[in-house]
């Protein structure tokens, strides 16, 4: 036991230190790194100048929530953008090998298949973390107007932090299963497009006509009867994570007056469908609808549910790992399957006395 969990670790750490150690050398090199970083920072840039050039021009002075407004915008198109980027820098590291024709070089190493794989992921992590660090900058002019908390910051790079984890492993995947790089971008971008806005669109059309979900305890005369939460997959999407990440979105919206109709008025009406707001995370009380409005009541049955970020959280976890075991069993050159098939062949011959 001992020889084969030291053989593991060797073989680990043979894959894992030089393959993340070759990739980061590699992405230093070349243009695709820095016109990333300056497309990711000048986007970020344009949307802080047009957002305050906007301000500037209806009004001589800067309102309270002017900050506010700033930050749900930075932190949504941070999110968005590291959404898509996440897959398409991933998508290329194994089928990349393949091109090179280095990937049968790969395999005859001393380093292990889980070793080769999270070598690569983490490589994209890192990249990834470093547009994040490369944006605070960015972020920080949020606190020259004020309320924002600082801890909704932390929440909102959580977010960014853990869907460039789950979707950077699904492009990784893709690249394990699909021979080409071009093929494997393209799918990848597809399929982070359909649970970014597919899965809220498909709850929000299935939810119709229905009672709005959530931590919802409706109250019949002297009984209480709950009502089933939002769906699972909902969860799948960044965006239903920025609920309580974006202060004020559950009575207040982002407060854009219109001005940008996605975040003003689409985001929030989806995911007012499901009562996803500040309070629907944070309350431990279950939400009743008493005399004439819903509301909060210390003394109803509910749930202490986990909020939408941290659900989120567990999501892109449950992706991540999903994505690199499918990554370890595609390139494998002998699949576990193909060896249980043969060994239970083997058996079968053996109990029928036919010689092997």
């Amino acid at each position: 036991m001992k020889t084969f969990l030291r053989n593991q670790w060797e073989g680990l750490r043979n894959g894992l230190v030089p393959m993340l150690g070759k990739e980061m050398r590699g992405r230093t090199r070349g243009l695709r790194s820095p016109l990333l970083l300056s497309f990711f920072l000048g986007l970020m840039s344009a949307g802080t100048v047009a957002f305050l050039w906007l301000i500037l021009e209806r009004t001589s002075h800067i309102m309270p929530q002017v900050g506010l407004n700033l930050y749900s915008l930075l932190a949504l198109g941070m999110i968005l953008l590291l959404a898509f980027i996440a897959p398409a820098v991933a998508a290329g590291a194994i089928s990349g090998e393949r091109e090179r024709r280095t990937y049968d070089l790969l395999l005859v190493t001393k380093a292990s298949l889980t070793g080769i794989v999270l070598g690569k992921w983490l490589a994209s992590v890192a990249y990834l973390l470093f547009l994040v660090l490369a944006a605070l900058p960015v972020l920080a002019v949020v606190f020259l107007f004020g309320g924002v908390p600082l801890a909704n910051m932390g929440m909102a790079l959580v977010v960014a932090l853990t869907t460039g984890l789950g979707y950077g492993a699904l492009g990784l995947a893709l690249s394990a299963i699909l021979r080409r790089s071009q093929a494997a971008t393209i799918v990848s971008l597809v399929l982070v497009f359909m649970l970014v806005f597919g899965s809220l669109v498909v709850a929000g059309v299935a939810s119709a006509g229905r009672q709005p979900a959530g931590d919802v305890i409706l109250r019949a005369g002297e009984s209480w009867e709950s009502v089933s939460g939002p769906p699972w997959y909902i969860y799948l999407s960044p965006l239903a994570a920025l609920s309580p990440v974006l202060p004020g979105m559950e009575n207040e919206g982002l407060a854009m007056s219109g001005r940008i109709p996605l975040v003003g008025t689409l985001l929030n009406e989806i995911l007012r469908q499901f009562r996803m707001g500040p309070e629907a995370g944070t309350y431990v009380y279950g939400y009743a609808y008493g005399p004439g409005y819903p509301g909060v009541y210390p003394g109803a049955p509910g749930r202490a549910g986990l909020p939408s970020w941290a659900r989120f959280a567990l999501c892109q976890g449950i992706l991540a790992i999903i994505s690199l075991v499918i990554s370890v069993l595609v390139i494998a050159p002998r699949k576990p399957w193909s060896v249980w098939l043969a060994s239970r062949r083997a058996r079968a011959r053996g109990q029928e006395g036919i010689p092997l």
